[in-house]
């Protein structure tokens, strides 16, 4: 979707402010301590249970079982991460960046500064294309988002981008693994002293780990290594794609205020049971974005809140189902493949 121009006029900042407020009076940035025990102990649960199951089953049935149990079980740890890369667990600092390196660097093999730096300035600058990393194409499998990256690309990209709906799924399923690869490249670049030390520390305890299971399963653990990744790839991306893509992407300078910009760039996806565990928050996007300290526990109350207030002050809230939202996504990234004829 091409960049909108800069016209509207800004929202008065004052709107957020009383949205906050309510927020606050409910009571909805407060910690969940108990809720992210529960939540951490069985993620810790499942990924102790994941990796001890190619040991225990016969060699027939384990890769179409184990490689999908430990994906989920690695991204259900990491997006515990992402609630402590934005301070929602604990209210030190510090100790939620401890929590976050463990979630990610330590057991999903990605850094956690890396992840931390990108994720934050896609919240600073969400859907502006010059400052989004989400829509900058950063990164070793650059996917153009916008129609303006797409018709200034050039040669085999401008053909990857004519063809990019043909190779979403070797993108997706590379995804996990070109994560790897960053986070340690961002580390040995770009951290100094001891946060660097700690950093590449538990990437290489990541990679012991792994090279550990090689030992010990041979192919087997090569195997598991790679579908696993494959499959982690698949789920990370299909709980991150619905969130901004398809939506307005707004240029630099854009005369927004802060709850315009978050409620018009960001899509929910309509919440149950089974899709907040899934999603592990992530799709009550819109609240998320608004509030990104809150706990992911109390995002469903505070949808509530901030759906009726959007009405009455005329903002649009776009919330959909879960196929729906895929729907969008693709049709947004086939949108592109003109923009290279």
């Amino acid at each position: 979707m091409s960049a909108a121009k800069a016209d509207p006029a800004p929202g008065p900042e004052a709107d957020y402010a009383e949205l906050r407020r309510s927020v606050v009076a409910a009571g909805l940035l407060e910690r969940r301590y108990g809720y992210y025990a529960v939540r951490g102990g069985t993620c810790a649960a499942l990924l102790g249970v994941a990796a001890a199951l190619p040991f225990l089953l016969r060699p027939a049935p384990w890769l179409a079982l184990c490689a999908p149990l430990l994906a989920f079980a690695v991204v259900q740890v990491a997006l515990v991460g992402h609630d402590a890369g934005h301070l929602e667990v604990f209210r030190a600092s510090r100790r939620n960046w401890v929590l976050g390196s463990l979630c990610w660097s330590l057991v999903a093999g990605v850094g956690f500064w890396y992840w931390n730096d990108r994720h934050n300035r896609h919240h600073g600058h969400t859907n502006d294309p010059e400052a989004d990393p989400d829509l900058q194409g950063e990164g070793l499998l650059a996917v153009a988002y916008t129609e303006s990256d797409g018709a200034a690309r050039r040669g085999w990209r401008r053909t990857a981008v004519r063809h990019q709906t043909l190779l979403i799924p070797i993108v997706v399923a590379l995804l996990a693994l070109a994560f790897r690869v960053e986070g340690t490249l961002f580390a040995w670049r770009r951290l100094r002293g001891a946060r660097r030390a700690a950093e590449l520390g538990l990437l290489g305890a990541n990679g012991l780990l792994w090279l550990g299971m090689f030992a010990a399963l041979g192919w087997r653990g090569v195997g598991l290594f790679l579908a696993s990744q494959a499959v982690a790839g698949g789920y990370l991306a299909s709980i991150i794609a619905p969130n901004h893509k398809g939506m307005p992407v707004w240029a630099r300078g854009a005369r927004l205020s802060f709850l315009e910009r978050q409620v018009l760039s960001s899509r929910n996806v309509r919440p149950s049971r089974l899709i907040d565990f899934l999603f592990g928050g992530l799709n009550y996007q819109i609240e998320h974005h608004l509030f990104p300290t809150m706990p992911r526990a109390n995002l469903g109350r505070a949808r509530a809140l901030v759906r009726p207030y959007c009405r009455e002050r005329g903002l649009e809230y776009t919330e959909v189902g879960l196929w729906a939202s895929y729907r969008m996504v693709y049709a947004a990234l086939s949108g592109l493949r003109r923009t290279a004829a």
